[in-house]
């Protein structure tokens, strides 16, 4: 989650300059989740949103691939780990993003 964050934040540099920056993360407990092929009776979904300039149209459907990267200077390693530690997890990791807004969804199970 922290490396979702601090993508997002990196991302809104002009916005910071203007003020506007946002970055939203909200968390809710999702009850008979159904992930892969099991279903959960409880399932932590946390979103967290930024209004920055959105991941670049070239790169959106490879994101979690190891060594992309949207930015000069990216490892393109936060994503990809990001997503194995939530499988790890039994969880989910997805994007969605157009310009003005991207949004990372994560879902874990709850013991």
């Amino acid at each position: 989650m922290l490396n979702i964050a601090h993508n997002a934040a990196q991302a809104l540099g002009e916005r910071m300059v203007a003020g506007d920056a946002r970055i939203v993360l909200r968390t809710r407990i999702a009850r008979q989740v159904t992930l892969g092929k099991q279903r959960f009776r409880l399932a932590l979904e946390l979103h967290i949103e930024d209004n920055g300039p959105g991941v670049p149209e070239a790169i959106r459907d490879r994101i979690f691939y190891p060594l992309v990267s949207g930015r000069d200077g990216g490892s393109g390693l936060g994503l990809t780990l990001a997503q194995t530690f939530v499988a790890q997890h039994q969880g989910t990791i997805e994007c969605e993003s157009e310009p003005g807004r991207t949004l990372f969804k994560i879902t874990m199970p709850l013991p």
